[in-house]
């Protein structure tokens, strides 16, 4: 491992999100996509554990026609 790659790798660690996760990964993307979808499927509409940030939430958006995307299987309730 070279240094650039470790001094990387440092930096991703230290960016990260609510979620420990490095933004624009597929585990951040499907960490977002659920906690998304719980709230949105949430009766009571309990504030979220973690606040979603704005990229999460734009990444989700994007995603959610991929048939894997928990945010883009709910329906509403007029269907």
């Amino acid at each position: 491992m070279t240094n650039l790659e470790r001094r990387l790798r440092k930096l991703e660690v230290t960016m990260t999100d609510g979620s420990g996760l490095a933004p624009g990964s597929r585990r951040w993307l499907e960490y977002w996509d659920r906690e998304i979808s719980n709230y949105m499927q949430d009766p009571e509409l309990r504030r979220p554990k973690v606040l979603f940030p704005i990229e999460a939430v734009r990444a989700v958006m994007e995603c959610c026609t991929d048939p894997a995307s928990l945010v883009g299987s709910i329906r509403e309730a007029d269907e």
